[in-house]
């Protein structure tokens, strides 16, 4: 039997969407070369591994032992891959980050920069994504750290955190906005517009629950769902500025609008959560000296983030 890699990422791929067409689009291939490498993978197995049906494609027995080995073997290829890498050093290195809405809208971006500068020639992914994915992308290898909400790995022994943000959630809005402008906004005039950003974490759903005076609609990260669901803060942004939507953040993340003038906070007579954000990674695993240089890089600019915070908040009468 003589399989190659790219035939293992085709099969793998193929095996979690059950269908050629969207499986060749994640792969940025064409169906029918999707198509012809799984049948000469069949082929060199001796076995059909996916059968297909009208509704799409399932694995047979045979493909589910080949999947599950074939992750194996694409684990263990990224792992010495990674190590190769790190033999060579810096220079040469790379690096996946995976994280979530807020940091990847400032801390993580700024912390690629400044590695960028001092190692220009290191390959650096990000993938940003909604928070409730970033543990499994550690947890397959797919990304070597990440930077997001700790809710889900909490007191979960298989990762190592360390907190990065911990500032106050506030209420902004565009400066256009109806409610712009009062010196303080009651519950029920807040839950008269709709909220933007992305799904919550359990304690922030709690106190959305208590200001909207009622659960909102089901969600998997908690019982509150926010009413405009979005991956980016940078489309949360540009929602708020086009609507009367309103979205909660730190301070940081909207920093150049408030002074712009284009933002504007609005204010509560309850005291917001917290923000609980950091670096994520695989615990008992010793990081790349690539992810050790973007570490030591965003615990640098969280000194500065953590500076620029308090005096936005002396500024707009928070402190």
């Amino acid at each position: 039997m003589s399989v190659n890699f790219r035939q293992l990422q085709h099969a793998q791929a193929l095996a979690r969407h059950r269908n050629f067409r969207l499986a060749a689009a994640q792969l940025h291939i064409s169906q029918p070369a999707l198509t012809r490498s799984i049948q000469s993978l069949e082929a060199s197995v001796g076995a059909r591994l996916f059968d297909r049906l009208p509704s799409g494609v399932e694995l047979t027995p045979v493909g589910e032992l080949f999947i599950q080995g074939g992750h194996r073997v694409l684990r263990e290829a990224r792992d010495l891959q990674q190590a190769v890498a790190d033999m060579l050093g810096l220079a040469r290195g790379s690096l996946v980050i995976s994280t979530g809405p807020y940091p990847g809208h400032a801390l993580v971006p700024d912390a690629v920069a400044a590695l960028s500068r001092s190692a220009p020639d290191v390959y650096c992914r990000i993938r940003e994504a909604d928070w409730t994915e970033v543990p499994a992308h550690l947890l397959e290898r797919s990304s070597e750290v990440a930077v997001a909400d700790f809710s889900l790995v909490a007191g979960d022994e298989r990762f190592a955190t360390e907190l990065l943000i911990d500032d106050p959630f506030h209420f902004v809005c565009r400066s256009g906005h109806p409610l712009a402008g009062r010196g303080h906004v009651t519950l029920e005039e807040f839950n008269r517009y709709p909220l933007v950003g992305n799904r919550v974490p359990e304690r922030v759903g709690r106190f959305l629950e208590l200001a909207a005076g009622e659960a909102g609609g089901p969600g998997p990260a908690g019982p509150f769902r926010v009413k405009i669901d979005v991956v980016t803060f940078a489309a949360a942004k540009r929602i708020m500025l086009g609507s009367d939507s309103i979205s909660m953040t730190p301070l940081p993340q909207v920093a150049d609008e408030l002074l712009a003038g284009s933002l504007t906070l609005l204010r509560v007579d309850i005291p917001t959560p917290r923000m609980q954000s950091g670096l994520i990674h695989l615990a008992g695993r010793s990081l790349s000296p690539t992810a050790c240089r973007f570490v030591a890089e965003l615990r640098r600019i969280k000194v500065e983030m953590e500076r620029r915070a308090a005096g936005l908040a002396a500024r707009f009468g928070l402190a």
